[in-house]
């Protein structure tokens, strides 16, 4: 159970009516122990290697966080949120920053919801929601997209939001994220590097659709150079049948160089009974640039068994076969994972 910090300090000293406040600690805990075994055929060989770890965030990221809510009357509200990743295995904070995973403030009411700060975007919450093994660590679309143009869509510092209203099922999402760097070292055409990404989902019982777009222009190392953009487009969706939900995502990236990336994802969750459920997920990404090509793909078979509301178990076997190199001199990453964990909510 979520637990709302009683009557907090800072809302007291704050002069903020109680009444009308909230402020909860959340967060979700994961350790898992396991065995990776990884090895390079092809150009560039490297004999198998094995090793036996505890890590955290095997399945979950770990992470906790503060948020709140003050409701400020006709049906306006301010909030906050506060998220902040750490290692459980070592309890060494994230190098990002304390809350580099989200801090963020808004208002909400009839007219949607706005967010200013760090935020995840609108394109990764329709990706975590169709890919493969429900947005999880172990899942082969972490582990495969990005192979040639980096999957860099998660969070966007110095951002602003705006989600709008259910109507008739459909929902849009918007965000700008500036990059505040014009004329800085590294970055001299004079442009910023500037984020935009959106999502446009529909919800009908069973069935939920959507499509995402994110573009990120980058960083001009030379002065006068025109300013390269990633290009994201992403297709998707989800139906529960009862018996088994089913998920399917397309992704195609681009950018101004020629590189062409294209990826997609499959997966199936089961219950089993009240307590267990079985996730399988599969994943491939193709990356194309002046008639080369490098592919890879990978598969994960996961269930988990819940202790209760907030704790459950999971193991999980994955499989990832990656190449590299160059026109001639291709190797293969191939990496196989069997783990077993649990996960605490709180």
């Amino acid at each position: 159970m979520k637990k709302s910090l009683l009557t907090l300090a800072v809302l007291a000293a704050s002069g903020t009516a109680m009444a009308q406040s909230s402020v909860t600690l959340y967060g979700r805990l994961d350790a898992g122990f396991g065995r990776t075994t990884t090895e390079t055929t092809g150009a560039a060989p490297v004999a198998s290697q094995s090793k036996t770890v505890v890590n955290s965030s095997t399945f979950r990221t770990t992470y906790w966080g503060l948020k709140g809510t003050e409701d400020l009357g006709g049906g306006l509200k301010a909030n906050f949120n506060l998220m902040s990743a750490f290692d459980l295995d070592s309890g060494a904070g994230a190098t990002a920053g304390l809350f580099a995973r989200t801090a963020s403030v808004g208002l909400s009411g009839g007219f949607g919801n706005v967010i200013l700060g760090r935020q995840y975007t609108p394109y990764y919450d329709l990706f975590g929601v169709v890919e493969s093994i429900n947005n999880g660590n172990t899942s082969p679309s972490e582990k495969v997209y990005g192979l040639g143009i980096k999957q860099g869509i998660t969070y966007i510092s110095n951002s602003i939001r705006y989600t709008s209203p259910e109507f008739s099922g459909v929902s849009v999402s918007a965000l700008a994220g500036l990059g505040e760097n014009d004329q800085a070292p590294g970055n001299l055409g004079g442009s910023a590097t500037n984020t935009y990404s959106l999502n446009v989902i529909y919800k009908a019982g069973p069935v939920l659709l959507g499509y995402g777009y994110h573009e990120e222009k980058l960083a001009q190392n030379t002065v006068g150079a025109p300013q390269d953009k990633n290009k994201y487009n992403m297709i998707g969706g989800t139906y529960d049948f009862g018996m088994a939900r089913v998920n399917a995502g397309y992704q195609k990236v681009s950018n101004d160089t020629g590189r062409d990336d294209k990826e997609y994802n499959l997966g199936v969750t089961v219950p089993v009974g009240s307590a267990v459920k079985v996730y399988f997920g599969y994943a491939d990404s193709n990356t194309s640039a002046a008639g080369f090509d490098l592919n890879g793909s990978g598969y994960n078979l996961l269930a988990t068994y819940d202790l209760s509301k907030r704790t459950y178990l999971y193991t999980s076997y994955d499989r990832t076969s990656i190449e590299k190199g160059v026109v001639g001199a291709i190797s293969t990453d191939v990496a196989n994972r069997l783990i077993a964990g649990v996960v605490h909510l709180f």
